[in-house]
């Protein structure tokens, strides 16, 4: 049932993008990938299924988005997780403006795209966990949902990017300040308001939910073995 019921839901998922699409003709296309990999991430095998994306989407996003939206932002996730080469045929728009290099043009004014954005991430990672991170971290980006900053003038700026904390101000950084004194400043802040700061250990992305939320969501991060930590 499931197998005769795909081409459907594909076919139906195509013929929503398709009123959104880009104009490509101003965009070259170009592999570096002599071989994508024929196999799908292996997810039952790992123990991972739709209802840890069900969480960390449900729980970082909470009254942000609607449940229509959620719900489409859990159905894209899980579809980049299950099948990376589907994902980017059925949402190739999607797939192309999240690709690190979209909007960027070479000395001739030519904007160069890797046309299977996902499928390359999962061909070049060696295993699963590092290609779920990727992928989830570019889907949360494109909603504001996760920011990032690598020194301290840039973290500020992070939170004007997730929808959670845009419209707050928070206080200027010192001059003795570093990114992890002043996010703990900040997370100062963010305590008065039921909320709270998280950054992936080992890198600066950054994070806010309620701080009712922070074990459950940090739980759902280890599963596919991305650890948050408080500054």
């Amino acid at each position: 049932m499931i197998k005769k019921l795909l081409p459907s839901i594909i076919l139906l998922l195509l013929s929503v993008t398709m009123f959104s699409q880009t104009d490509y003709s101003k965009i070259t296309f170009s592999s570096k990938i002599y071989k994508y990999k024929d196999s799908k991430p292996r997810i039952k095998k790992l123990g991972i299924n739709k209802e840890i994306v069900t969480n960390i989407i449900e729980l970082l996003s909470d009254t942000l988005y609607s449940e229509k939206e959620k719900t489409e932002i859990i159905n894209k996730t899980w579809l980049a997780y299950t099948d990376p080469k589907t994902f980017d045929f059925v949402y190739k728009d999607f797939a192309i403006k999240t690709n690190k290099s979209w909007g960027q043009v070479n000395a001739n004014g030519e904007m160069i795209l890797e046309p299977n954005p996902y499928l390359t991430e999962w061909t070049i990672n060696d295993s699963e966990f590092p290609y779920f991170q990727i992928a989830l971290n570019k889907i949360l980006d494109h909603y504001n949902l996760i920011s990032y900053a690598d020194d301290v003038s840039t973290v500020k700026s992070s939170f004007k990017n997730l929808l959670v904390t845009e419209k707050l101000n928070f206080q200027d950084p010192n001059e003795e300040d570093w990114a992890y004194s002043y996010l703990k400043k900040v997370n100062n802040e963010l305590a008065r308001k039921g909320l709270v700061a998280l950054v992936t250990k080992g890198y600066y992305d950054i994070i806010v939910c309620k701080a009712t939320n922070k074990d459950k969501l940090t739980n759902a991060f280890s599963k596919i073995k991305w650890e948050l930590v408080s500054p």
